[in-house]
């Protein structure tokens, strides 16, 4: 009986684990079959789309939190490398995330079409900035600031600073830098007359198949670790 409870939670636990590693991949499909297209040619409301285009500003810009680049969206994540969690020995922990984003255009010589990504579910596969402070170094004074006003972010604890080669801390940062090119792919929708990209769209720097590549890497391990938990539970409740 107690083996059977286990291996339940095991089960459920290693799906939970799947789902949240395998659900990136699930647009990757959709834009691999899908035709680049200049912003000139998306016309149709009501269909998938990818499009590439030099992004510009179309209302305001933001000012990305750590190193205080103009920008049109970021994304940032705060970890810690600390002594436990899958990953042993040291494996970098979840502190803190966050998102921002402004509506902006793709621009070509040909045209120029609106994108609209949804704060809710926004997330950037473009390179990334990191800035990485050890656990008795002073931080640089913008994320100082930062961490100041967020209060997830407590200091390093002193049991972690007293490991060597623990408590240094990753503060990673993802933009939508005006006058770069990009990538952008999601369903088109028909505001005040105009067709827009709108809601969970995928924004990258890389080309489709990049894009796939680097989604299905970030897959691997949460899917080889719910493959493991699923094992286990399913010889849990098999004894």
């Amino acid at each position: 009986m107690l083996y059977t409870v286990a291996g339940t939670g095991f089960v459920a636990l290693g799906l939970a684990i799947g789902w949240y590693g395998l659900r990136p991949l699930a647009v990757v499909p959709s834009l691999l079959r899908a035709t680049v297209r200049d912003p000139s040619e998306v016309t149709e409301a009501g269909s998938f789309v990818a499009c590439r285009g030099v992004a510009n500003e179309s209302s305001e810009t933001l000012s990305a939190p750590f190193t205080g680049s103009r920008c049109l969206g970021f994304e940032f994540e705060v970890t810690e490398r600390q002594p436990f969690g899958v990953g042993i020995p040291w494996f970098q922990a979840h502190l803190d995330d966050g998102v921002a984003t402004r509506p902006f255009t793709l621009d070509s010589p040909d045209g120029t079409l609106t994108a609209v990504p949804s704060a809710k579910r926004f997330a950037l596969d473009t390179e990334s900035t990191t800035i990485t402070v050890g656990a008795g170094e002073t931080p640089p004074e913008r994320i100082q600031r930062f961490v100041d006003v967020r209060d997830e972010l407590e200091p390093v604890a002193r049991w972690v600073r007293m490991i060597p080669g623990l408590g240094t801390r990753r503060y990673v940062e993802r933009r939508i830098d005006p006058g770069e090119e990009y990538l952008v792919a999601g369903a088109t929708e028909r505001r005040q007359n105009e067709v827009v990209l709108a809601g969970d769209l995928v924004v990258t720097d890389r080309s489709p198949r990049g894009f796939a590549i680097a989604r299905f890497r970030k897959a691997l391990f949460p899917t080889v670790i719910a493959l493991v938990f699923v094992g286990v539970g399913v010889g849990g409740i098999v004894l």
